[in-house]
Formats: structure tokens, sequence, C-alpha cells
């Protein structure tokens, strides 16, 4: 026994010198700056362990192996939000573990000494082989050049000649920079001191001390965040696809985290930064909308996408051919962050302009509704209706409300009143119920919003009007002019014309309602559809999102179960009946039947698809086909790449190929079509926006819920 376990010691022991694992605390820097994850445990066990199973060992260690980062990221915000969400799910803790680099991650998870490596592509350091089986390709990266915004532009690599990159020399690229350098007349490749954080780097390169660098742009949402004055240039490398290694005999493993992948990645990858004017947003296709759930502003109901700013919005992007992306904030301070760090082009949230201490680089358009504020509180109790009623009330709104300053104002005037600062994350329903339970005495709303139908539905009154109206205003970033050039634009032609008016009866000219006296229902968190338990049951079974099955729900059917096409489609999800009985569907306009083999068909339809596709492609190459057929998305795949274009990716590129198919085309002197592709273009980007939307807006239900669930009752005992 002695003698096995020396034998089984000096083993270990090689094996951290071979692999050179670690423990302690990663460089400041890189922590500091990119969060990187510090270590939960000292060295390694006595022995190896067999790789983690989270089926069967709840409660037990994800060992994750990581190159030790030294002065940039180990892992992006994305990559780590996943693997977390993964081992939560799994009731599994972290164990981080770092080794010195990256050829040295093999050997590690071979020797037992991890269960996963992160932070690395299918082209893992030292050659994978056998020693490892990868998962599906959750993103891919490439490396960038990031130079100031105010810089002529770099679209290939003539551009650099005369310009200087500042590089670490460990660095992956280094390589492929000393020969870029030796290619291109007066490119100088500077070496950045080796201890230098890359936070340091880059505030260099924006100061003017170095021209340029490189960054992996699976990285940038971590290093541009904070640093609107720079962009990412010219794309050095091809893409590579990244994915997780774990050991060849961990099937269950990898089984567990491919089906989390199918299921979560998406969750995880639809906030991107991007800093560009106008022409650049139509360039991309997508006008991104930073605002709060909130009846005025944008919600759901019944899986329809409403709200009066969601609606106005929308009939902008459609003049100028743009999709729409909602991005929600809960309060208007993370609104602001979330337009200067560049993940959002306008905030639409009715802000009165005139109410708000705005930043220099925030600019406001011109107005497109006007508004009062007006105390409101509970029907039976006397509201006032000049100032000096004021006295001995007590208001409570968040700091964060526009109005909040204005009643500071007021007090400082002279008028003796209590203003308290409602609890965190309490958002405007939440409000209007406490004051209707008697928690709050009185509150503050716009005077548009008083008139909405779920207001009229408490047990309220609305009183003194504190201001004369308002104008309401949307923001941007102030170099972003040519976009407010636009905005405004489209409200000088828009602003109490047909369609403007339309919309302002739909949400503030209800005719008044009986008042009832139940309080709202502020914890419920209202479905997507009446069959989301359905979809979440088959949904699971097969490793789809059930949220991205509803969006397609909704684009197929608007949720009529008995939907009937001209081309003999049945029921909720669509079904043709050769493909009903190949799904084993009996009745097709039975709910649960039609679920299940719409769910069936397409888990049928991705499998044809290359594992090796990154997931979101995927995803999109299999709703394309559930649309247009299988053999139609071959067809343009292939035509994409015989166009140039890279026809392993759907947006910009196979669907590209897609609309030139459904060109029509003369044959024998009769005008030909080969298909109608286009509507299977349109048919992804409804689905895709329609489901990054669901995804934000059911977050944002879950954290209101959970707060007027721990709030409310606290508040009345």
């Amino acid at each position: 026994n002695f003698s096995k376990w020396l034998a089984r010691l000096g083993a270990l022991c090689c094996a951290m010198f071979a692999v050179g694992l670690s423990a302690g605390e990663p460089a400041a820097g890189a922590a500091e700056f990119c969060d990187a994850p510090g270590f939960s445990g000292g060295f390694i066990e006595p022995e190896p362990q067999s790789p983690a199973d989270p089926a069967q060992r709840p409660g037990q260690r994800l060992r994750v192996l990581l190159q030790h980062p030294v002065h940039a990221c180990a892992i992006s915000k994305k990559e780590r939000r996943l693997i977390e969400g993964y081992a939560a799910a799994n009731d599994l803790q972290i164990d981080w573990r770092y080794v010195a680099d990256a050829g040295r991650l093999l050997p590690a998870l071979a020797a037992g000494l991890g269960d996963i490596v992160l932070g690395q592509d299918q082209a893992l350091a030292g050659g994978a082989q056998a020693r490892a089986q990868f998962t599906y390709a959750w993103a891919d990266s490439a490396w960038r050049i990031i130079q100031r915004r105010d810089n002529s532009a770099i679209t290939r690599p003539e551009h650099l000649a005369g310009r200087q990159i500042a590089a670490y020399r460990d660095a992956r690229i280094w390589p492929l920079l000393t020969a870029l350098a030796e290619s291109v007349a007066g490119l100088d490749l500077l070496e950045v001191p080796p201890g230098m954080p890359y936070r340091e780097l880059l505030e260099r390169v924006k100061t003017g001390q170095y021209d340029l660098t490189v960054a992996d742009d699976l990285l940038l949402e971590d290093y541009l965040a904070a640093s609107p004055e720079l962009e990412a240039a010219y794309r050095l490398t091809a893409k590579r696809n990244m994915a997780w290694a774990v050991p060849p005999a961990a099937d269950e493993l990898l089984d567990e985290l491919n089906q989390y992948l199918n299921r979560q990645h998406f969750t995880h990858a639809i906030a991107t930064t991007h800093f560009e004017d106008f022409p650049a947003i139509k360039a991309r296709g997508i006008l991104r909308v930073i605002t709060t759930v909130n009846p005025a502003h944008y919600y759901q109901q019944n899986g329809r996408l409403l709200g009066f700013e969601y609606e106005l919005l929308r009939d902008f992007a459609a003049l100028h051919k743009l999709r729409l992306d909602m991005v929600i904030a809960r309060s208007r301070a993370e609104m602001f962050a979330l337009l200067t760090e560049g993940k959002g082009d306008v905030i639409a949230a009715s802000l009165p302009g005139g109410a708000l201490n705005a930043a220099a680089d925030i600019l406001f358009t011109q107005p497109y509704h006007y508004a009062s504020p007006v105390l409101v509180g509970r029907e039976s109790a006397a509201l006032m209706d000049d100032f000096s009623a004021l006295a001995g009330r007590r208001i409570t709104l968040s700091s964060d409300n526009p109005y909040w300053h204005y009643l500071r104002s007021l007090q400082a005037a002279g008028l003796e009143f209590e203003l308290a600062e409602a609890d965190e994350g309490v958002d405007l329903k939440a409000s209007l119920a406490m004051v209707e339970l008697g928690v709050y005495d009185l509150t503050v709303v716009g005077s548009h919003q008083f008139n909405m139908r779920f207001a009229q539905k408490m047990a309220l009154g609305a009183g003194l009007r504190l201001a004369g109206s308002l104008a309401h205003r949307w923001a941007l970033r102030a170099d972003n002019r040519q976009l407010a050039a636009a905005l405004n634009d489209y409200i000088e032609r828009r602003y109490r014309q047909r369609h403007y008016n339309v919309l302002h009866a739909k949400y503030f000219e209800l005719p008044p309602l009986p008042k009832t006296k139940k309080p709202a229902a502020t914890s419920r968190i209202a479905p997507l559809s009446p069959y989301d338990d359905l979809t979440r049951l088959y949904a699971d079974k097969y490793a789809f999102d059930w949220r991205l099955i509803i969006a397609q729900m909704f684009q197929e059917s608007r949720f009529d179960p008995n939907a009937y096409s001209s081309a003999g489609a049945r029921g909720l999800m669509q079904l043709i009946p050769t493909t009903a009985r190949e799904m084993g569907v009996n009745d097709s306009q039975d709910p649960a039947d039609n679920i299940y083999g719409g769910i069936r068909y397409l888990s049928y339809l991705r499998d044809r698809f290359e594992d090796s596709l990154l997931l979101e492609d995927r995803i999109w190459f299999t709703l394309a086909a559930y649309n247009a057929g299988f053999s139609r998305v071959k067809k343009a795949r292939a035509l994409a790449g015989e166009m140039g274009l890279d026809q392993n990716r759907w947006f910009a590129n196979v669907e590209l190929a897609m609309l030139r198919l459904a060109r029509p085309y003369m044959k024998n002197g009769k005008r030909k079509r080969y298909c109608r592709c286009g509507q299977a273009v349109v048919y992804v980007r409804e689905i895709r926006t329609r489901y990054f939307n669901y995804i934000r807006l059911l977050e944002n239900q879950r954290i209101v819920a959970y707060l007027a669930v721990r709030l409310i009752p606290a508040k009345l005992n």
C-alpha cells in the first residue's frame, strides 16, 4: 500500500510539473479590468478525479482549466456567464484552475486535473487528437486592430503602412504581426512591456501614446465598453470557432454541456457594443432601442410586443428598412449607462428633457410627446388641488424618477412635505400598487401613464399637476448626429399625423372604466402564450429554448390552433400533412400534438446540419429549413460559396444567397422563379427579433415579480 501511495504521489508531482498548474490570484490588472475569475481553491487534490458527472454528482465541483491571464482576460464575460449558468443549473461549484500557457491545458485535462477547458478554440494548442472532445461551437472569434475613432479607416493591410502596432510578445497573434511588419512597408511593431495591464495599453492608445493595438474580438465587449473613443477596425485573422474541451471518456458531461448550450447560449449573446452613427446602423440593419418595461414604453401581452415608444420607433425603423432590437434597463441611470457603453443607439422612455440633468455627451431629439407630472393617491383619500395641501403628506418615488429633482426644488422653495425614496427595482405598476394598498401615501407619474388601462383598473385618483406639459424627447450619444437628424426628421413628418394619432389614442385616450377595489397582481409573470407549459415540456425534451419556439409559433400561427394555410399547413406550428405523419402527429389541431410534432421536426432539421456550425447559425439554418425546406437552404449555402460569402453564416451571407434564389428569371420565354425564398429571410429575422425581445422581457418580469412578492408583504407587515 505504501509503495502504491508513493508511486501515485510521484506520478502526481510529475503531472503538476508537466502542466504547470498553479494557484493564487491572476495578474491584478487582468482581474481588475477583465473581471477574470480568481482561484476558488488551492493546489490540486492528492489524486486526480474523474470528470464531473452533473447527473450523478450534485453539489460537487466542476474543475475549469484556463490559461493564466498575465495581462489580458482569461475568458470573456459572456463565456464566464455561460459556464456559471451551467454550474448553477447542475448544482456544481466551479473550481477555477490556471496553467502557465495554452500548450499545457490538454496535458492537464488528460492527467485528470480538470473537467473542462475554457477560453480556447477547436484548434486547442498541442493538438486535441484523441485527448479531448469538443462541445458545439458557442461563438467565433478573430483578432482585430484597435484604433482611435478619429483615425482614418483601416480596411486592408496596405492601410497599415506608416502605422505602429503595440502588442505583447507572448500574445498568440505576435508571429502574424511579425510577418505583417515584414510585408507592409513602414509598419512598425512595438513590444509592450509584459507587466503592463491591457487597461493601461488601451489608455495609451486613447491618449495617442500608442497608435494601434490588437484584441480578440470575442473580448471586445469587455475591452471597449468603457472606451467609446476606440473602435475595432481591420480583422487580421480568419474566424475560429470557440468550444469547450472535455476528456474523451466524459460523454455524459459532453451531452449535458451541448444540451445546455443549445438551450441557453443565446441568453448571453444578445448584448453587443457599437458606437457608430446612422450609416453604420443602416448597414447593420438593426436599431437598438433602450427602454424600461412599462405600459407606456414596452411590454408583451399574449406574445404580442406592445408599447407607445416601441410602436413609434418600430415605424421609424420600418421606414429605414431596419429591425428593432429592444434593450431593457431597470432604471434611468442604467439606461444612460447602456447608451454611453454602446449597448444601444437611442433611449425611448418618456424622458422629460427639461427635467433631466444630462451629461454633455448626451443629445436629445425634438419633442415627440408631452405630459405633466401628477400626484397619485388612493381613490378614497383626499387629493389636494393646490401646493399648500402638500403639508404633512409623504410622496414616495424612485430617486431615479425624472421628477425627483423637481420635487427637491419644491422642498427647497419652502413647501413642507416628506419625500421618500422608493425601494430599488419597484417599477411603475408596483409603485401604483403600493399606493393602492396603502403602503405609499402618494407617488408621481406622468399624466399619460395615469390614463392607461392598467391604471384605470386600480382604486386610485389623480390630483395636483406639479407642472405644465413637459416635452418628452429621445436621447442618444452626442456624436451620433446623423441618427439625431433622422429621428428629428421623422418627428417633424409624423408628429400628430394619422399613425401617431392612432397610437396615441390606443394607449393614452381610452374611455374610463369602473374602478376595481382589487389590488393589481404585480407579482404575476404574464405568459407569452396560452401554450407556455406545453412548449417548455417538449422544448426541454429536444434541447431548445422554449422562448424561441414561442417566437416561432407566433410567426407561424399567431397562437391560433385552427390556423390553416393555402398550402395545407395546419395548427400552431403549421405542419403540412406529410410532415405531421412523419413526426407522429395524429391531430394537427390538437395543441399538444402539433407543438410536439413541430419541435420534433425542428430537432430533425437541426441534426441534418453539421455539429461544427456555430450554434446560433445552426439555429438560423434550422428555422430557414423549417420555412423553405432543407434542400433550398443547402442550395443557398452552395450559392453563397460561389458568391464569395461565408456558407456557414446565415445573416449577411446565406440569407443573401436565398434572396438571389428568389429572383425571377426567364426560361423558354417564360418568367420563372426557383423558390419564394425571400419569405425565409423575413421569417428568420422576425423570429430572431421577437425571441431576443422575449428573453429580455421575461428576465425583467422575473425580477419585478420577485421584488413585488418580497417588498409588498414586508411593507404591509
